[in-house]
């Protein structure tokens, strides 16, 4: 015979409201990563820019001026 009880699942209520703010601590850690990027593409792309030169453009002429 199966027992019919009026306590609540405790545990399982537990168990799937931590799951449920796991989730939502991933879902928001997730969000202020993506503004962060995007907050600082601009400037990525700067200094991207900038070294991309430096590597292709400056080293070699500073390089050929001191004769190497």
């Amino acid at each position: 015979m199966v027992r019919i009880s009026n306590k609540p699942n405790v545990r399982g209520i537990k168990k799937v409201s931590e799951n449920f703010e796991y989730r939502s601590k991933l879902i928001g850690r997730e969000g202020r990563l993506f503004a962060g990027l995007i907050d600082t593409r601009f400037s990525g792309f700067a200094l991207g820019i900038f070294i991309a030169l430096l590597f292709v453009v400056i080293i070699p002429f500073i390089a050929k001026l001191l004769g190497f």
